[in-house]
């Protein structure tokens, strides 16, 4: 005989009896919702993107109170009711996000009340997406002077950061959208997009050309060599073409000419987009002859015409402003001479007559080339004389300074490399150029400004040192000494290595996973030299002894510290340790439980049960797995509510491996033959078993009796066979 199990419905106080079973009983006094552990505000969690996301609710009260949870929108303190779905479900308190997707992530609010007051709970939830990115368009030809756009779009969670690099160098950008909005020459090249977080990071390259339509500027039409009388006019005339549209400017010996009493000037675009630009000299005199220059320039290239223009005259020299040349170039100067006719244009140093040397070239248009100057030999004063057959002549001179651009002597940090809190430093000093010379460092090609614990300092006017009284794992990399005078800049750069004992990157924690998934866990560290991370797993139940993995296990493998299982279960969990050592202290180590969360499960998926009308019922589902479980009942594939028929009574009783359900029909009726179905969820999935309910009963009066035949000595019957009442008539 069937007994029914004595429970009540589960709430608050447990009691643990005997068979290893815990019975909850309703409480005697109201209590409104409390938590029942410590209150976290705005506690974190952290689930990867198609994984089962479980955000708890633990308030307890009674009357059994009622559990809403609200998601807030993002950026505003509003918050709207989460819509429950079959991919988003709450079983009593517990919301269970199946297939997490990005747009899951934010704060979220659970809400209990009861009667008698209310308690709310913050979490904040975290879906974690593989970073990936790409740059539209991939590759643009773009106009010059026009704009262009790069928008980096990404996919992910979550985004830390955004940068971007031109070429290979760091752009002060940190928005999605790169825009240019005038690409000039040096704006073309490859441009790469970085997303990072603390994780990962994903990259993506486009590449910007120039529109082929461009032509550098051309001059089509440019004036000759003449000679004039003084006094007389003359008409100076260029034209160039070009897209964009050149610009013409006028140069006399290298001197940019502008509008005044002796020069007018002026410019305009014909209709084929030619431009005509014009130099008047009215009334000219000796000492304006000379190497009139048109300069025809645009964004895309530049282009010259020189020619002389002679008035009659005795010789005259231009004044010629200091030249400053850097040591090791090439000096090219033209005597800027007048007068004509002239017969001998010639350079004198310390009244020598020039070349005096190999590197000196004097030409008979008065230009004066000395190659790879040198300050001790090439800085003087150079004469210009010119003379004429009368025997006239006109001298100018020209100081020549030679710069030094600074020379710096080779650093390091020494051969081995430097343990964690010991100090070191390093001097850049220059052997040769000129002053005043500012010195600068860098690190990793970032200015050191940022890095804490350096200190810079300053030792006469041509050295700079670098110190640090902790060395840390911060202050590893290449430091680089840029110093720089007018005539230059120099750089020399030194490597410096710091011993740091590995440290957490990502430090692994007890990971929970669905029976069934492929199981992945993370141990991440740095530390130089690069650390080595290992994986172990306890020899026993607990956590003390361990072993490595068995060989050529293809389900279990460990990359770059990355802990896979395929397919797990049960047997696989248990206690793992990960280790990172580079030989430089104790190393780290964390131990970690991976637990494997299963399902529920019905042993029995089918079963009979029958029941007297009129008589009382137990119909009991016991599921087992991971807790929480929420059952439910449907009878013929509809829910069944007990409040809407008061013979229904629902009790649950938690058990050590799962729950066992009783539907309690005080009074069955002919109605209650049918399939009961039990549901259990949770977290991770679910399972249901049927009953086949079987009322029976006597059975009805049959009816509808007829004679069909009859005789002396019999009659024949027939009458409509009554309800059986669920089990066979016998007679």
């Amino acid at each position: 005989m069937y007994r029914p199990r004595k429970t009540e419905k589960s709430l608050l106080v447990g009691k643990t009896c005997s068979s290893g079973r815990t019975k909850l009983h309703e409480p005697t006094n109201n209590l409104p919702p409390k938590l029942t552990g410590e209150r976290t505000l705005g506690k974190i969690l952290s689930f990867s993107q198609q994984s089962t996301a479980v955000l708890l609710c633990p308030v307890v009260g009674y009357p059994f109170p009622k559990f809403k949870w609200y998601k807030f929108i993002e950026g505003t303190n509003r918050k709207q009711a989460v819509t429950l779905d079959e991919r988003v479900k709450q079983v009593a308190g517990t919301l269970i996000i199946r297939e997490a997707k990005v747009e899951d992530s934010g704060k979220y609010l659970c809400v209990v009340n009861n009667s008698v007051g209310g308690e709310s709970v913050e979490t904040v939830l975290t879906v974690t997406a593989p970073l990936k990115a790409k740059i539209e368009p991939p590759v643009q030809t773009v106009d010059f002077g026009r704009p262009a756009v790069f928008t980096c779009k990404f996919e992910g969670n979550p985004i830390k950061t955004i940068s971007w690099l031109k070429d290979g160098n760091k752009l002060d950008h940190s928005d999605a959208v790169l825009r240019i909005e005038a690409v000039r020459k040096e704006d073309k090249g490859m441009y790469q997009c970085f997303v990072r977080n603390d994780q990962e990071s994903a990259e993506a390259t486009a590449e910007l050309k120039l529109g082929g339509r461009f032509e550098p500027p051309q001059i089509r039409h440019a004036f000759d060599t003449e000679t004039v009388q003084p006094g007389n006019s003359v008409f100076l005339k260029c034209i160039a073409s070009g897209n964009p549209t050149p610009e013409i400017t006028w140069e006399l010996y290298g001197r940019k000419l502008s509008n005044n009493e002796v020069y007018q000037i002026g410019q305009y675009v014909t209709v084929n987009g030619d431009v005509v630009s014009h130099l008047n000299i009215s009334s000219i005199r000796t000492n304006d002859g000379g190497l009139y220059r048109c300069v025809a320039s645009s964004k895309v290239g530049t282009t010259e015409h020189s020619a002389r223009i002679n008035v009659y005259g005795l010789p005259v020299v231009r004044s010629m402003e200091k030249q400053a040349i850097v040591a090791g170039g090439t000096l090219i100067v033209h005597c800027p001479f007048a007068g004509h006719p002239v017969d001998s244009v010639v350079w004198e140093r310390d009244g020598r007559l020039l070349p005096i040397n190999r590197k000196q070239k004097v030409f008979p248009n008065g230009t004066l080339i000395i190659e790879n100057v040198e300050r001790a030999s090439d800085q003087a004063t150079y004469v210009c004389v010119a003379k004429n057959s009368q025997g006239y002549s006109a001298r100018g001179s020209l100081e020549v300074q030679v710069m030094a651009p600074p020379q710096i002597m080779p650093f390091n940090f020494g051969e081995e490399s430097i343990n964690s809190g010991d100090s070191t430093s390093v001097t850049c000093s220059i052997h040769k150029g000129d002053l005043p010379i500012n010195f600068s460092w860098l690190h990793n090609n970032v200015s050191i400004g940022y890095l804490p614990g350096v200190i810079i300092g300053k030792v006469g006017k041509k050295t700079s040192t670098v110190s640090i009284d902790s060395v840390g794992g911060e202050h590893a990399g290449t430091y680089t000494c840029v110093a720089e005078n007018k005539a230059g800049a120099a750089r020399y750069s030194a490597v410096l290595n710091v011993n740091v004992p590995p440290r957490w990157i990502l430090e692994p924690t007890d990971k929970a996973f669905a029976q069934g998934s492929d199981a992945v866990v993370e141990c991440k560290a740095d530390g130089f030299p690069k650390p080595v991370v290992t994986w172990k797993r306890a020899t026993g139940v607990s956590p003390g002894d361990y072993r490595d993995f068995k060989p050529n296990n293809p389900d279990i493998k460990v990359e770059d510290g990355t802990l896979m299982i395929n397919n797990i279960q049960k047997t696989n969990e248990g206690y793992y340790l990960c280790e990172a050592n580079n030989g430089i202290g104790s190393g780290l180590s964390a131990v970690i439980l991976i637990s494997v969360q299963a399902p529920p499960q019905f042993e029995v998926k089918y079963r009979n049960q029958t029941a007297k009308r009129g008589d009382p019922a137990v119909l009991q589902c016991q599921a087992k797995g991971e807790k929480p479980i929420g059952i439910l009942w449907n009878i013929n594939n509809k829910r069944l509510e007990p409040k809407g028929d008061n013979r229904y009574t629902i009790r649950e009783e938690i058990l050590p491996d799962g729950v066992v359900s009783d539907l309690s029909i005080k009074r069955t009726e002919r109605s209650d033959s049918a399939i009961f179905t039990c549901v259990a969820t949770n977290a991770f999935g679910s399972d249901d078993t049927n009953i086949n309910m079987i009322v029976q009963e006597a059975p009805e009066v049959p009816y509808g009796l007829k004679v069909l035949d009859k005789s002396g000595r019999s009659v024949q019957l027939s009458w409509v066979a009554p309800y059986d009442g669920n089990s066979p008539i016998k007679k």
